[in-house]
């Protein structure tokens, strides 16, 4: 697996692993806000469901090519 790494290369992966579970940490918290918010105005009735459509371009027609 990882063998004869050097330790400037093990530092940076360390360092990269901390800033990343960092921002990991930060997106969690992000998502509880997200929520929360989305809870307080579902309870206050401020979230209406409404149906979802879906629009589409027109197909085009294929062309054939002689060859």
């Amino acid at each position: 697996m990882l063998t004869n790494i050097p330790s400037a290369t093990l530092r940076q992966l360390v360092k990269l692993s901390e800033r990343k579970d960092a921002l990991l940490a930060k997106i969690q918290r992000i998502d509880r806000q997200i929520a929360a918010i989305q809870r307080r105005a579902t309870a206050a009735g401020q979230i209406q469901k409404a149906p979802v459509t879906v629009s589409r371009a027109p197909r085009m027609k294929k062309v054939r090519r002689r060859k």
